[in-house]
């Protein structure tokens, strides 16, 4: 009840603003992950000194973000690091406008594809495939700390991880939480597990989810270069032990009130109690699993309500706002 009270607090008065001087630049980024044959491309936002007139909103993607500068110049000195993990089916623009408004406070920002996953490369396999997320995420931070384009520009002693759904749960694993594959696939079993192995792209995944061969997967995805992390609406609780996690790193878990698709009790709620140093805020109200999307034109809402139309009392623009304003504090407090 405490954390719901905070939340409508910062929903009624803005108590803290953040200085947002830098405009902000963005790349793409191709690297190839040859020991996994496995290709990671990812959008990065990073703050820069040029001049408005340069700024441009994208016509290529159907959502409501801030304009960018594409390919503009670095500054010349170094920025922590936020790694972003997108959902099942999204992509590295997920959360675009998230990693805009951090970008905006000085931080640059990085969110891979998760091959096989995404919204334009749907290889059921990888639907269910998890411990592919974290690896990605590992192996785009190695690869980006060796690449001299960019190395100099990251401040290596602040390092940090955020992901929404099945990203909420890479965040986590990153963080050094640990699934359990063999209760995944008893969990998968029951009606809860139904539900959420039943996916609005593919349909119900769970033949695959039996047909994993727990053997082969690492027992832990722990990452120790990353010091902070934020999980949105994380996914994969019902493959949780019931068993606490010493996680000793900041972790800020944000749930919504009304999500359907990663209920909160059974996933981020679950993900708090078992991670016992972690902090957890509630989205009131009817917030939705997918209030953590871009905001899409009003062409997307009509076509993909499920995504991107939220109950009339919500206001999705508003809760970014409050989501901004919690992590960027998180971040300050913390990282």
């Amino acid at each position: 009840m405490k954390q719901v009270k905070i939340l409508l607090i910062f929903l009624a008065i803005p108590i803290f603003s953040f200085a947002q001087d830098f405009n902000v630049g963005e790349q793409t980024i191709n690297y190839f992950d040859n020991s996994r044959n496995r290709q990671i491309k990812a959008e990065i936002w990073y703050p820069t000194f040029e001049i408005d007139s340069l700024l441009q909103r994208r016509t290529d993607l159907p959502f409501q973000l801030p304009p960018t500068i594409r390919d503009a110049k670095l500054i010349e000195e170094s920025f922590p690091l936020i790694v972003i993990s997108h959902g099942t089916g999204g992509n590295r623009f997920s959360l675009a406008w998230l990693a805009i408004e951090l970008t905006k406070s000085g931080y640059i920002v990085v969110a891979p594809d998760h091959w096989g996953n995404t919204y334009d490369n749907k290889i059921p396999d990888y639907f269910v495939r998890y411990w592919d997320r974290p690896e990605d995420i590992s192996f785009l931070l190695t690869t980006m700390l060796a690449d001299e384009s960019i190395n100099s520009s990251i401040d290596k002693t602040k390092i940090g991880m955020m992901g929404f759904s099945l990203g909420g749960y890479t965040t986590l694993a990153i963080a050094g939480a640990q699934v359990d594959c063999e209760l995944i696939k008893e969990r998968a079993k029951t009606k809860e597990g139904k539900k959420e192995f039943t996916i609005p792209e593919l349909g119900d995944l769970r033949k695959l989810i039996y047909e994993i061969n727990c053997d082969e997967i690492p027992t832990t995805f722990k990452d120790d270069r990353f010091k902070v992390f934020v999980a949105m609406a994380p996914a994969l609780g019902l493959g949780m032990p019931n068993e606490k996690h010493n996680i000793k790193e900041p972790v800020l878990i944000i749930g919504a009130n009304n999500d359907k698709v990663a209920p909160i009790k059974s996933n981020a709620l679950k993900y708090h109690r078992l991670i016992p140093k972690s902090k957890f805020t509630l989205l009131e109200g009817k917030t939705g699993h997918y209030i953590f999307l871009n905001k899409g034109n009003n062409e997307l809402q009509k076509q993909a309500k499920i995504y991107y139309s939220d109950d009339k009392s919500v206001n999705r623009q508003l809760i970014h706002e409050q989501v901004t304003k919690e992590v960027l504090l998180f971040l300050k407090d913390n990282l």
